[in-house]
């Protein structure tokens, strides 16, 4: 009775007032704590799908401007720069005594060579000579072309984005103008013509790695499946973003068509005994014969990779729906709000028909996201 009494007594002190209205806030302050909580895991599960859906999707991409990127390299970039070497350190070319009197250059290079045959695209501007430094790192147009000089007009009708297919007869890869006017002895002849066929075998074997690679990684579109579920802990592997990796998967098999001669045709020069230097006369070869493959040129897109990256120019929408985690209120929010994550991806390049491949290849493929 006494405790009852004293409990009483303290209820009705003025004191004790704030006691009652501070009993029934307390279960207020517990739910919102809980609420500040359960809206923390909210946002934090959100924030974990969108991070994982924004790397998957770069990391795919990624792949595919890596992919078009070497191939764009290897489209004559690659090839011209390492033919520069005989535009300044080989051995020359010297004029025939009839040349000499006719006004030629006493001596050529067997870059001039070459790239007069159409042997070998070169970079702008200079395409006189085609000797050139490298484009500045701003630079958006290398200007890869053929010489207008080459032996065989067909060279024109090789920069398409769909090239005409090779001859059947054999495609002449050096300038007998040339060759008419200057001494190219079979002593220098040969090992030239060896590293010209080893450069563009090392060549289309880079095409062919970077083919391999790139048919690899995107087939079911693996990567992003693979990053996207590294990036989350709600899902099976197997199963992880299948909404949206059924979307860029239809993006991924990007592919190219190498561009191959089966029979090329040299020339070497001739002389009589007394060294008099006569016309070239060709040598044919069948490429096969010394290469197990046909010589490789270029790759261009297939028709269906050239219309999915206009669709990439524009951007593809992704959306992926995810799981949220269980609350302590029992409510179910997936079946009231369906939450979903989104990002439109971009793969492009500086040119309007984001063809950057062939012709004038550019390697400057990037990727853009807009969450």
């Amino acid at each position: 009775m006494k405790i009852l009494r004293r409990c009483i007594w303290k209820l009705q002190d003025r004191k004790a007032q704030i006691l009652l209205p501070s009993v029934l806030l307390a279960p207020i302050f517990v739910l919102v704590i809980y609420l500040l909580f359960e809206t923390a895991k909210v946002s934090m599960s959100k924030v974990r799908q969108q991070f994982a859906l924004d790397n998957a999707a770069y990391s795919q991409m990624s792949s595919a401007s890596t992919y078009l990127n070497a191939v764009a390299m290897v489209n004559g970039p690659l090839p011209y720069r390492v033919m520069l070497y005989y535009a300044n350190e080989a051995p020359l070319l010297n004029a025939s005594e009839k040349a000499q009197a006719n006004g030629l250059p006493p001596q050529i290079t067997i870059f001039k060579l070459f790239y007069e045959g159409g042997g070998i695209p070169a970079i702008g501007p200079d395409y006189e000579t085609g000797v050139n430094p490298p484009p500045a790192a701003e630079s958006i147009d290398w200007g890869l072309k053929y010489s207008s000089k080459a032996d065989t007009p067909s060279r024109r009708d090789w920069e398409k984005e769909k090239p005409a297919a090779p001859p059947s007869e054999h495609v002449v890869m050096m300038s007998k103008d040339l060759l008419d006017n200057y001494y190219f002895p079979h002593t220098m002849a040969i090992p030239v013509i060896t590293q010209y066929l080893t450069n563009f075998a090392y060549v289309r074997s880079i095409y062919e790695s970077q083919s391999y690679v790139y048919k690899e990684v995107s087939k079911n579109a693996i990567m992003f499946r693979e990053a996207y579920y590294l990036n989350v802990n709600d899902c099976k592997r197997s199963e992880c973003a299948r909404q949206s990796a059924s979307t860029i998967r239809q993006f991924t098999t990007l592919g190219t068509i190498p561009f191959e001669i089966p029979q090329l045709r040299f020339y070497i020069s001739d002389s009589d005994k007394s060294g008099v230097i006569g016309s070239a006369y060709h040598v044919d070869f069948n490429s096969r014969d010394l290469l197990d493959k046909d010589l490789f040129q270029f790759a261009y897109l297939n028709p269906s990779s050239s219309s999915k990256l206009r669709t990439l120019a524009r951007g593809v929408l992704l959306k992926q729906s995810f799981k949220l985690p269980r609350n302590h209120f029992n409510i179910n929010l997936e079946q009231k709000y369906k939450p979903y994550v989104r990002t439109r991806v971009q793969l492009l390049c500086p040119r309007s028909s984001n063809n950057c491949v062939w012709p004038n290849p550019l390697p400057k493929y990037g990727v853009k996201l807009e969450p």
